[in-house]
């Protein structure tokens, strides 16, 4: 994607984020749309722009990446939030309870760094048998990270000094899009920060008035942010570049 195309890629799906809050504000069924078409427009665009490349590695069985500390916005929250307690019953019969798992895992890593996080190797509280029980409702940076090489993953989540080849059409749709979203709803008033994502979901399972808190306008997320309170002329850029 050229920096023209991916400029206007981002101000037409901006646009376009805007009009569904504009029309939907106040709405809850608001945070599923906006969710839902940040997944489509990611999954739509990053087929077109990955085509000629070689078919990604990341496969059922390997979890080597979900160490990583992950940035999500506020409706990829809210949305994983509603999932979790819609299949806590399925779940609660094989013996599996999601809240205070992800409660007692945000404790265990407070404090630290995207790279302890990674060299740490504790995996994400949803990877079982190396498969996610959220696939449906993972955010965007877990779409949008894409590997070539399972071995090198493997090697350098052992701290080995290797490349790791990752899909860069895949990586700069997944920021362009997020941060489209970012912007419109910064434009429209709402807390727009990309916070980490099970902090953020820790809280939005803990309080569950939160949603109606962040359609009203409150930065429900704002101590958590992972975006340093970077602009929205940053996320463009830096997209375009990516």
């Amino acid at each position: 994607m050229t920096e023209n195309g991916a400029q206007d890629f981002f101000n037409a799906v901006r646009e376009n984020f805007g009009a569904i809050i504009a029309a939907g504000r106040g709405d809850p069924r608001l945070i599923d749309v906006l969710a839902t078409q940040a997944i489509e427009l990611f999954e739509r665009n990053a087929e077109i722009q990955s085509e000629g490349q070689p078919a990604p590695a990341c496969c059922r069985g390997c979890a080597t990446c979900c160490a990583l500390q992950v940035s999500a916005t506020a409706p990829e929250i809210f949305v994983a939030a509603r999932f979790i307690r819609l299949t806590a019953p399925a779940f609660a019969a094989h013996g599996v309870d999601f809240a205070p798992e992800v409660a007692a895992f945000v404790a265990r890593v407070k404090g630290m760094d995207q790279q302890a996080r990674f060299a740490s190797q504790l995996a994400c509280p949803f990877i079982i048998n190396g498969a996610c029980a959220i696939y449906a409702a993972r955010t965007l940076a877990c779409r949008g990270h894409v590997g070539f090489d399972r071995a090198a993953c493997e090697a350098a989540a052992r701290g080995e000094d290797v490349d790791t080849p990752i899909s860069s059409a895949h990586k700069t749709v997944r920021a362009l899009v997020q941060g489209a979203l970012q912007a419109a709803l910064r434009d429209s008033g709402l807390d727009w920060g990309a916070s980490e994502f099970l902090a953020g979901l820790d809280r939005a399972l803990q309080n569950p008035d939160a949603e109606a808190r962040w359609l009203s306008g409150e930065e429900v997320f704002a101590d958590l942010r992972l975006d340093g309170g970077e602009s929205v002329a940053d996320l463009a850029g830096g997209a375009s570049s990516g």
